[in-house]
């Protein structure tokens, strides 16, 4: 039997149309869920941003006072064990100081010195007695107190596993609503898209702290807190069958 070349080319058309038409359809069926996953644990690390406020008459002298506060509390820092690798200048500012006349250019009538340090401290029952050390060194501009975890990528990953468990769930459930009412045939497919919606992951747990000049205790009381949550959260469209 002779089969017309355009007969069959039309009918394989006709099959791939077909098919093209299922695989839109069946594309147009989906549901997109968030996923959140939270994984606890304790706290290995503290830190601390302080530094030394100075002013004078004069950027040379407010600079002078300021270094030599800051050279005694890195010697501080030294003598009670913390390494010189987990501390570091963050900031290192000098500001005048002016006097608003009405009419008249700003005076300026002094100059004041920031230098701010970072410290992280590992060993969590000595952060308030390494604080009180620091005030007694001369240590006068405190800006927080943070507390982490050091190496936190294997609670990124559990959370990660909790958050898609989580999506699949949640779809599952809409899925299984649908499936009890009018859809008897519905449920989860595969995933189409998985997106990660959470940025930084590294759990912080910060605390602003009082005016040095109420640091008069032999160790600043800290209490840092039981745990810290890491939390990944997924945005997961899946298909549905």
């Amino acid at each position: 039997m002779i089969i017309n070349k355009k007969i069959l080319l039309s009918f394989f058309l006709l099959l791939s149309a077909l098919h093209g038409h299922q695989s839109e359809q069946e594309s147009d069926r989906w549901i997109n869920v968030t996923g959140t996953g939270i994984v606890s644990a304790s706290p290995d690390l503290a830190i601390l941003r302080m530094g030394v406020l100075s002013t004078a008459k004069t950027a040379k002298s407010a600079t002078e006072i300021n270094n030599a506060s800051i050279l005694k509390i890195f010697d501080v820092l030294e003598e009670m064990g913390v390494d010189e690798e987990h501390y570091e200048t963050a900031r290192f500012q000098i500001t005048p100081q002016r006097q608003y006349r009405k009419g008249l250019p700003p005076l300026v009538t002094g100059y004041q010195v920031s230098n701010i340090i970072v410290v992280r401290i590992y060993d969590l029952d000595r952060v308030g007695e390494i604080m009180q050390t620091t005030v007694d060194a001369g240590g006068n501009n405190f800006e927080s107190l943070s507390f982490a975890l050091d190496d936190n990528e294997e609670y990124v990953e559990e959370a990660r596993v909790r958050a898609m468990e989580d999506a699949l769930n949640k779809a599952e459930i809409l899925a299984g609503a649908l499936a009890s009412k009018k859809f008897p045939e519905v449920k989860v497919g595969l995933p189409l898209t998985i997106q990660e919606l959470s940025g930084s992951n590294r759990p912080l747990h910060a605390r602003r702290l009082m005016n040095s000049d109420a640091m008069m205790a032999e160790s600043v009381p800290v209490q840092a807190p039981s745990d810290l949550s890491t939390e990944v959260r997924v945005q997961v469209k899946f298909a549905l069958e």
